[in-house]
């Protein structure tokens, strides 16, 4: 058997490797690194659904947060409009992200965080994509136990 041969296998016993990545959900990346699960459920929506362009106007980023684990999670929001356009959570557009504290959530709880998005008389109509982060923190806001991201799209017609 030469070099080769314990390279590529023997022409008789030859496999086919498959290089493709196999995509792992969050729980399978958090187990394989040792982690424990994530402790919350996250989703969010837009209401009204989308903005006027070139109108000084806002929508409200709902944010629900879940708490699936068996005991109080202290948790916190963050919001990142990824654009160079003029749309953000102040009426100027200026404030391109925001963190919300909500405090202690209980096990089993549901709560809706509510997060004002402005446009402005100079905002152009397009999609723009909004980054939403959860924390889970451990004994006070300095410490992070887990985190949640999640990407979402405005609508601005």
């Amino acid at each position: 058997m030469g070099f080769l041969d314990s390279l590529l296998g023997d022409e008789d016993n030859r496999e086919v490797r498959s290089f493709a990545k196999k995509e792992k959900t969050g729980e399978e990346m958090q187990t394989q690194k040792g982690l424990p699960p994530v402790p919350l459920s996250v989703s969010s929506s837009f209401f009204p659904l989308r903005l006027s362009a070139m109108k000084s106007n806002s929508v409200n980023l709902i944010v629900k947060v879940k708490n699936i684990a068996n005991e109080n999670q202290l948790v916190s929001v963050d919001a990142l409009v990824h654009n160079k356009g003029m749309l953000g959570f102040d009426p100027t557009g200026i404030n391109k992200s925001v963190e919300k504290r909500v405090g202690n959530v209980a096990p089993g709880a549901v709560i809706e965080v509510a997060i004002p998005l402005w446009a402005n008389n100079q905002t152009p109509a397009g999609d723009y994509e909004v980054s939403v982060q959860v924390f889970s923190h451990y004994q006070d806001y300095n410490k992070v136990f887990s985190k949640i991201k999640r990407a979402t799209n405005v609508r601005v017609v």
